[in-house]
């Protein structure tokens, strides 16, 4: 069951960013079972959790630079 916290939305858009688990879990250095238990409720590491936010980041200034 996905777990609701600012982590796991923050994992949300960052695995729409990555086109999918395997994807993400390899771009934050995971296994997609260490990825599977963060949407689940286990705690997300800082180090994790700060990269999922710069691909977030990342990924919107991205499509912005395009249009400009």
């Amino acid at each position: 069951m996905l777990v609701s916290t600012p982590q796991t939305r923050t994992l949300k858009r960052a695995l729409e960013r990555c086109g999918g688990e395997i994807a993400l879990a390899k771009a934050l250095g995971v296994t997609i079972e260490v990825l599977a238990g963060w949407f689940t409720g286990d705690d997300v590491p800082l180090k994790s959790y700060f990269s999922a936010l710069d691909i977030v980041a990342i990924g919107t200034l991205g499509s912005a630079n395009l249009n400009s």
